[in-house]
């Protein structure tokens, strides 16, 4: 095999796993190469908008020095609670968010990615862009040996494997580690844009003091038709990030177009005034697990672990999606590190990497939340009838009435019973605690 390429390492995907892992790998001395298929790390990804410094400090300690692609910290979070005319807003701001580093900031993910896959390469990995690994290569023995790349004589040679290659896990099925494509009921397809303004104008309408002030705000209600799902909104330097997300049963089954839903959604009289006079930067579309804990693939086998949203590792919950999939990559690489000191890349040997995650907050919230799709599934009203109660219900409590208090708040009780019997409500609640793994 003198004219094959071989490395100690082969990594499958340019995203937060993938890049973690390579920059672990060869700050241990391993060779790694690391595939690619978009033009630039980051080229074709897409997400919300809030990264988590604690992760990223695993990777990289002194990151900071390192001039990350942040465009704000969040010192200001929480939720809106839309109907079609009203909002409930429930925020909190605290100094204590405001030390350096944040414990979150706002990014992009073209600028952060290609950042991170720089600080890949610094370490020492080969980082190769626009190409495709389309198989993964098997011995006699159906261990995992290398990989099948797009290129000409683009067979790759390793001794371990991390598949980080995103939703799509076409390798991991092939694998037979995952069974099949995603239905629709566990997949959330997420769209999103991005809305160019002045720094001023931004800090204005957001209430923020320069750019060491950010605010993150997932609403719910009618930002997704009362259907199960959420919507956010960034601020970031120059520009805002806004999305919308919803299982991707419910645009099937309810014939909705992605953008005409975004697009209701930048209407609504409490968002469209924070838009205004914007121009559109950026806009694309993105599928997110929504498998959860119990429907995980298995993530090892001989020769091979499986990292990211490939292995369904996204906290929908709480907005956590690349800080889970860099400490996968973490754990992925410290196995693979063990292993080439033992020279053991067996299974029962890259087990170990499933152990790390284990003892970590990475499956223990998965586990946790691993009802939640199933939760929200068995009760598609929810977000409609107890996010219009509360706007109702607030806009009774903050008026006068000319009417007694106490008959206030029976109208207010009076007026969930007639969108909801007492039986539903306390079904609806057992099930929404048994989501919450309560």
């Amino acid at each position: 095999m003198a004219d094959t390429l071989n490395f100690d390492a082969i990594v499958v995907g340019g995203g937060p796993s993938g890049l973690a892992s390579a920059i672990i790998m060869a700050r241990a001395g391993l060779k790694v190469v690391l595939f690619e298929r978009g033009r630039f790390a980051g080229s074709k990804n897409l997400f919300g908008g809030v990264l988590y410094t604690s992760a990223i400090q695993e990777i990289l300690p002194d990151f900071m020095a390192k001039n990350p692609p942040f465009e704000r910290p969040v010192t200001e979070q929480g939720y809106w609670l839309l109907s079609p005319a009203s909002v409930v807003r429930m925020m909190h701001r605290s100094e204590q968010y405001k030390v350096e580093p944040a414990a979150a900031y706002t990014g992009l993910r073209a600028r952060f990615d290609e950042w991170f896959a720089r600080q890949a390469v610094a370490e020492g990995a080969l980082v190769i862009a626009k190409t495709a690994v389309i198989d993964v290569l098997r011995d006699n023995r159906d261990r995992v040996i290398g990989v099948r790349t797009d290129r000409p004589d683009g067979d790759v040679y390793a001794p371990v494997t991390i598949l980080s290659e995103g939703v799509n896990n076409l390798l991991t099925q092939k694998l037979g580690l995952a069974q099949g494509d995603l239905p629709p009921r566990l997949v959330a397809l997420s769209v999103k844009e991005v809305i160019g303004l002045p720094q001023a104008t931004i800090e204005q309408r957001f209430g923020l003091t320069g750019l060491k002030e950010g605010v993150a705000i997932d609403l719910f209600g009618d930002a997704t038709l009362g259907l199960p799902g959420t919507a956010f909104l960034y601020s970031n330097k120059t520009s805002i990030s806004i999305g919308v997300g919803m299982l991707l049963e419910m645009f099937v089954e309810h014939r909705l177009r992605p953008h005409e839903v975004l697009a209701r959604f930048k209407a609504h009289p409490a968002i469209r005034p924070l838009l205004a006079g914007g121009e559109s930067l950026e806009y694309g579309a993105h599928l997110i697990p929504e498998f959860g804990y119990d429907r995980m693939p298995r993530l090892y086998a001989d020769g091979v672990m499986v990292a990211g949203d490939a292995a369904g590792m996204v906290d929908a919950m709480h907005r956590e999606g690349t800080n889970l999939a860099m400490m996968a990559g973490k754990f992925a690489a410290e196995a693979a590190i063990e292993a080439h000191s033992s020279k053991d890349f067996s299974a029962r040997h890259l087990q170990a990497y499933r152990d790390k995650l284990e003892a970590s907050f990475v499956m223990k919230d998965l586990k946790q939340y691993r009802r939640m799709t199933d939760f929200l599934d068995g009760t598609p009203h929810f977000m409609k009838t107890y996010v219009d109660f509360v706007n109702d219900a607030a806009m009774r409590y903050f008026n006068a009435h000319d009417m007694p208090k106490r008959d206030m708040e029976k109208d207010i009780v009076r007026s969930l019973g007639k969108r909801r019997s007492f039986l539903g409500v306390a079904q609806d609640v057992m099930r929404l605690m048994r989501g919450m793994g309560l």
